[in-house]
């Protein structure tokens, strides 16, 4: 399952007016349909045994350094313990920049208790918006949610050596997405490294994982290959 496959999993986009449970549930649906997309791309990349695995509970938990924490997307193994985790967070609703801030602040919170426990650890980020996030600009703000949490996610993204902070992810990708209509057509995806800004393409973006779980792991490194 492709990224835009998991936006049309996740349905028809909640309208404005619709009550705070349906739009919850609409983010949550889109969470749980990306992450088996994104474990599924790693297993075709080498990394046998990413989790959530196909009709098996979703998300694992991992004692980390400040407490259990549950993580979308992982890679482990009894020796090593978390070896590459992913983290999908969305902020589908407006106002869009209302729960920014926090989102962020957990963020730097989650990477923490997970590199506090396993620093060589690949912690990743994929932060998903749709495609109004990018167009809600004002005369007072001239710059969309979109963008200013392109820039700010930019600064706790690039962990290079796992000496490096503990709150900063070794990748934060973000993800501007088109929801599919009733027919379930007019969906797309577009992703953006946040170190760059730069648009890449989901086989870049699964091979931009590997790449970095290699050099982190070069005794047990693995071919970055398309499906």
């Amino acid at each position: 399952m492709s990224l835009v496959s998991a936006v049309i999993a996740a349905g028809v986009f909640p309208g404005q007016d619709a009550p705070a449970h349906e739009k919850k549930r609409y983010a949550e649906k889109l969470s749980h349909a990306v992450a088996p997309a994104l474990a599924s791309a790693l297993r075709a990349r080498g990394l046998t045994g990413t989790r959530p695995l196909p009709g098996q509970p979703g998300e694992k938990a991992f004692q980390g350094g400040l407490g259990p924490k549950r993580v979308d997307v992982s890679f482990s193994d009894e020796r090593h313990g978390l070896l590459l985790a992913v983290s999908v967070k969305s902020i589908t609703a407006p106002p869009f920049s209302k729960n920014l801030k926090n989102r962020f602040g957990d963020l730097c919170t989650e990477a923490i208790t997970l590199h506090m426990r396993f620093p060589y650890s690949i912690v990743c980020c994929l932060f998903a918006f749709p495609a109004a996030a990018d167009d809600d600009v004002t005369p007072g703000r001239p710059m969309s949610t979109f963008r200013r949490a392109l820039k700010m996610m930019s600064t706790i993204s690039g962990r290079e050596e796992y000496t490096d902070p503990g709150e900063k992810f070794e990748s934060v990708t973000m993800m501007l997405f088109n929801p599919a209509d009733e027919s379930g057509e007019g969906a797309w995806v577009k992703l953006y490294n946040a170190d760059t800004g730069e648009a890449f393409t989901e086989s870049e973006y699964i091979d931009e994982m590997v790449t970095l779980y290699n050099r982190r792991n070069p005794h047990a490194e693995v071919e970055a290959l398309d499906e």
